[in-house]
C-alpha cells in the first residue's frame, strides 16, 4: 500500500516506526514539496498524509482511501475535490494539553503585560498595572478537547469560566464547573460578559468570520482576546480596528490569515502573515502558530497517523474521522 507524505521529514519519522505497520506499506514523498511532484506521486496512493492539499492533488489521487491531516484543523483541505468514498481524519485530541498550556500562557502574558515590561526594560517601570485574574470571567469559545483543558486550567486561577459549544449540555457544564454554557446563538451574551475570550473552536463554514465588528463591539473595552484556533474565525480588518481604536484592550494571536506565509512553496507571492501589522501594536502579542509546540505533542500526533495508516491497510475505519459536511 502506497502512502504519500507531503513532507520529507515527516516521511522519515513515519518510516522510523515501520515496526508498527504492515510490511507492504511504502512511503513516498516529494523531494521539494511542490504540487507538481505531489500530483505525479498521487495516482496510486491509498493514503495521503499532509498539512494542506491542493485540489489538483486530490483529483489525481484516483485510489485514495484516506486523507490524513497532520494536525487538527482541516480548513486547508479540498473537500469538494475528494472522491465520494474518501475518508478524512485528523489528529485532534491526540495531546491537547500543550496547546491549552500555551493559551493559558498567553492569557497570563496579556494580564501581566509581560512582553511590554520586557521590551521597556531596563529603562524603568512601564505599562501600568496588570490585571488580577482571580474573580474575572474568561470565555472559552469551543469546548472540544483543547477548550476543555483551557477551562480546567483557568479554573485554578479562581476565574469564572464561561463556555460556548455547538451542542451545549448541562452534563458538560457541571463536569467543568462552568458559570455559564451556551450555544452559538448566545455568542453576544458570552462576549459581553467575558474579561478574556479564548478561541479554540475549529474553522468550518459555520465559524469562518464568526467574530466581526458587531461581535468585537459587544466586548468590554477592558477585555482581551486570545486566538489559538484559526485566524479566519475572526475577521481581520475589524479586529485591527478594534485594537487600534480601543474597542478592546488587547489580543494575543498564535494564528494568522495567511498560513505558512514564510514558505515560498506554499505562498510564492511573498504575502505576509496578515494585511495589517498586528505585531507592531503595543497591545498585541504575536506568536507564529507554535505556542502549543512541546516535547510530547508531535509524538502523540505521529501515533495517530501510524494507527490510521495501519487501519487502512487492514481494511478498518480510521480513528478521528472528520465529518466532511461539518468539516471537523
Amino acid at each position: 500500500m502506497k502512502v504519500l507524505v507531503a513532507s520529507k521529514g515527516l516521511a522519515r519519522r513515519l518510516s522510523e516506526r515501520r515496526d508498527l505497520l504492515p510490511q507492504d506499506v511504502e512511503f513516498v514523498y516529494p523531494e521539494h514539496g511542490t504540487d507538481e511532484e505531489m500530483v505525479a506521486l498521487a495516482g496510486d496512493a491509498e493514503v495521503i498524509v499532509s498539512t494542506r492539499l491542493s485540489a489538483d492533488v486530490a483529483r489525481a489521487a484516483k485510489r485514495l482511501k484516506l486523507l490524513q491531516k497532520t494536525g487538527a484543523g482541516v480548513d486547508a483541505m479540498p473537500f469538494e475535490a475528494l472522491g465520494e468514498g474518501v475518508l478524512v481524519a485528523n489528529t485532534s485530541g491526540s495531546n491537547p494539553v500543550p496547546l491549552a498550556e500555551g493559551a493559558v500562557a498567553l492569557v497570563l502574558a496579556l494580564a501581566k503585560k509581560i512582553v511590554a515590561r520586557h521590551n521597556a526594560f531596563p529603562q524603568g517601570p512601564s505599562g501600568g498595572p496588570g490585571v488580577e485574574l482571580r474573580g474575572k470571567k474568561v470565555g472559552v469559545l469551543g469546548l472540544g478537547s483543547i477548550g476543555t483543558e483551557v477551562a480546567r486550567r483557568l479554573k485554578a486561577f479562581e476565574m469564572e469560566v464561561l463556555g460556548i459549544k455547538r451542542n451545549p449540555s448541562e452534563e458538560l457544564r457541571a463536569q467543568l464547573d462552568l458559570s455559564y454554557l451556551g450555544g452559538p446563538g448566545d455568542l453576544h451574551k458570552f462576549l459581553s460578559e467575558s474579561d478574556f475570550v479564548v478561541v479554540t473552536v475549529p474553522l468550518t463554514p459555520e465559524t469562518r468570520g464568526l467574530i466581526g465588528e458587531e461581535e468585537l463591539r459587544a466586548m468590554k473595552p477592558t477585555s482581551y482576546l486570545v486566538n489559538v484556533a484559526r485566524a479566519g474565525i475572526i475577521q481581520e480588518e475589524p479586529l485591527y480596528r478594534a485594537l487600534t481604536e480601543d474597542w478592546i484592550a488587547g489580543a494575543a494571536l498564535d494564528v494568522w490569515w495567511v498560513p505558512h506565509w514564510w514558505d515560498p512553496i506554499w505562498v510564492p507571492d511573498g504575502r505576509g502573515a496578515s494585511r495589517y501589522p498586528f505585531w507592531e501594536l503595543p497591545n498585541v502579542i504575536a506568536t507564529p502558530h507554535n505556542i502549543g509546540s512541546s516535547d510530547t505533542r508531535s509524538d502523540a500526533s505521529l501515533m495517530v497517523m501510524i494507527e490510521n495508516i495501519r487501519r487502512v491497510a487492514e481494511g478498518r475505519p480510521p480513528v478521528n474521522q472528520v465529518d466532511r459536511k461539518l468539516q471537523y
